[in-house]
């Protein structure tokens, strides 16, 4: 792609989530949003009315034959996944995925392995990855010794009809958590083992299958051991739940306070910044960028190193299932 040239940019899923990359695309002078389709067509022409460029589909294969875009964001349920990729791979479209990228690591896996054959650019929706906190949050740490790690994504459940169900959400962990055990990697490195425990009832929904909470115990490879809460349950009258991380270092605590601020704690000081700047925004150019340049370097979740965070998430799925310790 030269670099005078404008990205050409298609989604498939449209619903809340696709706002958050379209309102920012949309202000990209090197950016044409060419095509929106979604299995609810009038979302589709929310959003491209909103967005005041390109065209509704109502299928997908219509929309890559005419549209002929350069790179298509899927923002679609985690149960989704599938055919559209494969498609879009085979015609070499490069790919931005929100998470969960697939409900098992055989699919996930298959599209890696067709990715890397391709050469093709893509980008997972870890945002967090752009969060200047979280460098800072790199720079506290770096030269200390870190022993335990403890985290948490606790609230209430997600007003979307595909969550209720593991089938078509994967469960909390894989759907919603997967953005801490994600930083974790993202700080620490790789994880050895994971055991995982939960529990259920608390949620009064009918046809839910999902866990309502539990806790995760990694060891990572380099001797940080994390624990991370995940749950659901929460309901009108509970309080805020702390979500994010706390690094418990020799000397003090970093506290990681979920896509808000961070605090450092020692004896001696107490140091606490905010967030500054729009992370989205920084992801959204890092990938645009990425195509134009054909350079991928600086994207900062590429689907091969996403994948190591699914199969994190999926192996704990896997510990809450058989009640084993899952070696990684």
């Amino acid at each position: 792609m030269g670099t005078s040239e404008k990205i050409r940019i298609a989604f498939v899923g449209t619903g809340g989530r696709s706002w958050t990359h379209i309102e920012r695309l949309a202000k990209f002078e090197d950016v044409a949003l060419v095509g929106f389709m979604d299995v609810i067509p009038e979302r589709a022409r929310e959003k491209q009315a909103a967005a005041g460029q390109g065209k509704v589909y109502l299928d997908y294969l219509e929309m890559l034959d005419d549209a002929k875009p350069d790179a298509l964001y899927v923002c679609v349920p985690p149960g989704e996944h599938g055919a559209l990729e494969r498609e879009a791979i085979a015609r070499g479209i490069h790919l931005f995925l929100e998470k969960p990228m697939a409900l098992d690591m055989a699919t996930a896996e298959e599209f890696g392995q067709k990715i890397r054959e391709k050469n093709l650019i893509t980008c997972v929706g870890f945002q967090d990855r752009y969060l200047d906190i979280v460098e800072q949050c790199r720079t506290w740490i770096q030269g200390r010794d870190v022993g335990l790690v403890d985290g948490a994504w606790v609230g209430g459940v997600p007003g979307v009809p595909w969550y209720p169900k593991y089938a078509t959400c994967g469960g909390q962990i894989v759907e919603q958590n997967i953005h801490i055990f994600d930083m974790v990697r993202n700080l620490f490195g790789e994880p050895a083992k994971v055991y995982c425990a939960g529990g259920r009832g608390i949620v009064k929904i009918q046809g839910f299958d999902l866990h309502d909470y539990s806790s995760a115990v990694i060891t990572m490879q380099n001797g940080v051991v994390a624990t991370l809460f995940t749950a659901c349950y929460l309901g009108e009258g509970s309080t805020d739940f702390p979500n994010g991380l706390t690094i418990h270092c020799a000397d003090c605590n970093i506290r990681y306070f979920l896509r808000n601020h961070i605090v450092f704690e020692s004896r001696g000081e107490t140091i606490s910044r905010p967030w500054k700047g729009d992370w989205q925004t920084v992801m959204e150019r890092t990938f645009i960028d990425a195509l134009k340049s054909g350079d991928p370097s600086a994207i900062r979740s590429p689907y091969d190193d996403a994948l190591k965070s699914l199969r994190l998430t999926l192996a704990c799925n896997e510990s809450l299932e058989t009640g084993r310790v899952v070696e990684l």
